[in-house]
């Protein structure tokens, strides 16, 4: 009589996936492709920024300062029928790095009745590491375990420097990371420093909650500095 093999397969091929995956959950999986190509850091750093909303459109004037020259962003933020935040540059301006070039270029917009803030609200820090285009589902295990180490380690590096703290994380469009903060540019340098020793700088987008009324918000992409085009948060 022939014998039916057929379920005992069935079981050690699904043990075998089950054992990949409780092994997986144990390691990391680093993205590989660099998909902000188009939107490559430099070493400016921002310094300022100003804020106006007219309407429904949020526009913003930042400064950004390297060794020898000052760079002015012009730009703008507007969120589509899909509440994907867009964002992009109107003008570009650079000046000479000149001592008094960034305090003049702030009390210009100042007295046009730019503000350094829109809301009152505790800052957000949204970080979204950029998966690959493609990757298998033990990849994407891995991938989650990379996200959950990484705000673990920021979270301990902000609260250690009660710069802020970690709320938030999941899933979406990519490993997205949410933290409250409350200076701004110390916990700045401080991620890209956790992002830079786990070779992510590459990887990853860096933003900024803008609040545009009581419950709603946009997010501005301030790292990389050049980057134009869509972010979506979810």
């Amino acid at each position: 009589m022939a014998v039916n093999d057929q379920p005992v397969k069935s079981f050690f091929r699904h043990f075998f996936v089950f054992l990949g995956i409780i092994t997986c959950f144990g390691c990391t999986y680093r993205p590989k492709q660099k998909r902000l190509g188009d939107s490559k850091s430099n070493d400016k750093l921002v310094l300022r920024t100003f804020y106006k909303k007219p309407k429904d459109t949020v526009e913003f004037r930042r400064i950004l300062a390297g060794d020898a020259e000052v760079v002015l962003q012009n730009g703008q933020l507007y969120t589509d029928e899909y509440t994907l935040t867009h964002q992009r540059f109107a003008a570009v301006t650079k000046f000479k790095n000149l001592p008094k070039t960034v305090d003049s270029l702030s009390t210009l917009f100042e007295k046009e009745g730019w503000a350094t803030k829109l809301g009152k609200e505790r800052d957000v820090m949204f970080i979204q590491i950029v998966p690959d285009s493609t990757m298998s589902n033990l990849e994407s295990f891995g991938f989650v375990d990379l996200r959950q180490s990484v705000e673990d380690k920021i979270d301990e590096a902000l609260k250690r420097g009660k710069l802020g703290e970690w709320f938030a994380g999941d899933m979406g469009a990519g490993g997205n990371m949410l933290f409250f903060i409350d200076d701004w540019d110390s916990a700045h340098e401080l991620v890209l420093e956790v992002l830079n020793d786990e070779g992510l700088l590459d990887h990853v987008l860096i933003t900024k909650r803008i609040m545009t009324g009581e419950n709603d918000w946009m997010y501005e992409v301030v790292y990389p500095v050049e980057f134009e085009g869509i972010f979506n948060s979810m």
